[in-house]
């Protein structure tokens, strides 16, 4: 009998591995399109002339604003993702069980919940977005003056950016993170009714040398994790990228057809941002 139940348990193991891999996957397809997404229409629609790099603010709006967008639309997703992670924390009678990610929206949508902790959600990505990538811009164009063509360019400018990156977001998402996750009171009602009031809670309770706590403790929490897994995907996902251009399935200098000239002089020579001084030197 005890060898049956052993068999059981392990099987329920693989059985929430592989329901948590399902959630995995469609989180991550999900954030990730609708972050680079939200990113780059709302950067293109502050600097449509893709000849120029838009200025640091004009950049930072355009990743808050995706990642608002981007935070609010895969928030249900987000939700059920953070959930299946921690059923495992809670007794067997507290847990929610969703037996898949298709099995999580719907019980997600019949609580009424899909949008709960929306806001924190799209201002935790809209920080990664607005501070990361012109971190990482300024510090790798500053370090190739003084090192040149170094591969210790990449690796310092990416470690800068996720630590700027981490600073910035993770207090938004621990306030995700207690929504999507928190239970009603004994009282039966929740313990926030919304995301402004988690933060001032959690400023109040927990982050107040009152309470015999700090800020750090209260919303710094994990924040090694946090970094090593955004520094591992961001570093890992530029070898990929350098493996796609080189393989030419895409051209790393791309724009769009209307500034594609192949002969003349239809630009200003004098203007920097435009290849017509070399064009008009070839001719």
């Amino acid at each position: 009998m005890q060898v049956f139940e052993e068999i059981h348990q392990a099987g329920g193991g693989v059985t929430r591995m592989l329901t948590s891999l399902d959630g995995f996957v469609a989180k991550t397809m999900a954030y990730t399109t609708c972050r680079i997404w939200g990113f780059l229409y709302f950067y293109d629609w502050l600097n449509p002339d893709p000849r120029r790099t838009a200025r640091m603010d004009w950049m930072a709006m355009a990743g808050l604003a995706g990642g608002l967008v981007a935070g609010a639309a895969i928030n249900p997703i987000d939700m059920v993702f953070t959930r299946m992670q921690a059923d495992d924390l809670y007794p067997e009678a507290y847990k929610r069980n969703y037996r898949g990610i298709i099995d999580g929206l719907v019980k997600v949508a019949d609580e009424g919940v899909l949008f709960r902790g929306a806001l924190a959600n799209g201002l935790r990505i809209g920080m990664l977005a607005s501070t990361m990538t012109g971190t990482y811009d300024w510090c790798k164009e500053n370090s190739y003056f003084f090192l040149g063509p170094s591969w210790i360019n990449r690796l310092w400018a990416t470690a800068a950016a996720t630590i700027v990156g981490c600073a910035a977001s993770l207090p938004f998402d621990a306030v995700r993170t207690r929504m999507h996750t928190m239970r009603p009171l004994p009282n039966g009602r929740m313990p926030y009714s919304h995301s402004l009031d988690c933060f001032a809670k959690m400023m109040k309770y927990e982050a107040s040398n009152t309470y015999c706590s700090n800020f750090g403790g209260a919303f710094y929490a994990g924040m090694q994790a946090y970094m090593f897994r955004m520094f591992a995907l961001c570093y890992g996902a530029q070898f990929v990228l350098d493996y796609y251009h080189a393989g030419s399935y895409v051209s790393e200098f791309w724009q769009p057809a209307r500034y594609n000239y192949q002969s003349g002089l239809d630009y200003d020579i004098h203007d920097p941002y435009t290849d017509s001084f070399n064009k008009w030197m070839v001719t």
